[in-house]
């Protein structure tokens, strides 16, 4: 009998625990973690359901001890991996990163601060410099979140990217969804209008140094295969007032990819996973 193939980019994110608590923050909060043995198992269900990539989120995944042992276990199986981080402990597992992920995100809040902590932007920009002087290395993607505070300084963020080896800059719109994101809407959201206006020119400007990604709010509705750190399956359903995060069951559950179908929009689920992992 044929198995029942997965969608080829699954997102997961194996902890909830964060060492910031940024107020334009959308993860989750206070989810339980799968230990190494669930993970292990998990892994192995993907890949012979035919998944082909991973994105390996949190909170921040580099505060798991075993986040070295996930790396290498994910490595068995020849998964290109995507890694989202602040980057504040990336030195600690720098080796392992750099031999096993494809694709690394760093976020960019301001030219010259942070929404994470009074170093974060110092040790982003650590990171950088330190594969300015590296041949191989992943690729490279900055994420910024545009809200009230920086929407007007994007081109000086651009400026500031343009010294170190970036590959993508992907500039989100701000998405009131979970705890601090929700909090906060009132100080952080500014109007498609504005977003659109201060978005419409970098494309242009920066093409010749690296690749801008531009993702509205209504590109992550009902687009993604979450998987929380707990193993529920997970949707975001965005009705441009507030993002709700769906629970639609455990990535074990037999029937899981029925009710994933039944939720998604695949058109933009593929897109999302080709603009992920298919810069280059």
């Amino acid at each position: 009998m044929q198995t029942i193939q997965f969608p080829p980019t699954a997102t997961i994110y194996i902890t909830s625990r964060c060492n910031n608590n940024c107020k334009h923050c959308f993860g989750p909060k206070n989810v339980p973690e799968m230990d190494f043995s669930k993970l292990k198992e998990l892994f192995c269900l993907l890949r012979v359901r035919g998944v082909k990539a991973i994105l390996l989120g949190g909170g921040e995944p580099l505060l798991r001890d075993d986040f070295g042992e996930i790396l290498k276990e994910l490595a068995i199986y020849n998964f290109k991996i995507f890694l989202d981080t602040s980057g504040d402990l990336f030195f600690r597992y720098r080796d392992l990163i750099s031999e096993h992920v494809d694709v690394l995100g760093l976020p960019i809040d301001f030219p010259d601060s942070s929404y994470r902590n009074k170093d974060n932007l110092r040790t982003v920009l650590r990171v950088l410099s330190y594969y300015q002087q590296l041949g191989k290395r992943p690729i490279i993607r900055i994420g910024t979140v545009v809200t009230k505070d920086n929407f007007e300084r994007l081109s000086d963020i651009g400026g500031l990217l343009r010294n170190y080896p970036v590959d993508i800059w992907k500039i989100y719109q701000f998405t009131p969804q979970n705890i601090n994101a929700i909090k906060n809407v009132s100080i952080l959201q500014i109007s498609k209008e504005k977003f659109d206006n201060a978005v419409q020119n970098l494309e242009n400007i920066f093409s010749g140094n690296f690749k801008v990604v531009i993702s509205r709010r209504e590109d992550r509705d009902r687009a993604y295969f979450f998987v929380a750190s707990d193993g529920v399956v997970i949707m975001p359903y965005d009705n441009m007032s507030i993002c709700r995060q769906i629970k639609i069951g455990n990535i074990f559950d037999n029937d899981i990819l029925d009710k994933w179908e039944k939720c998604v929009l695949k058109g933009r689920y593929f897109s999302n996973a080709e603009a992920t992992f298919n810069y280059k």
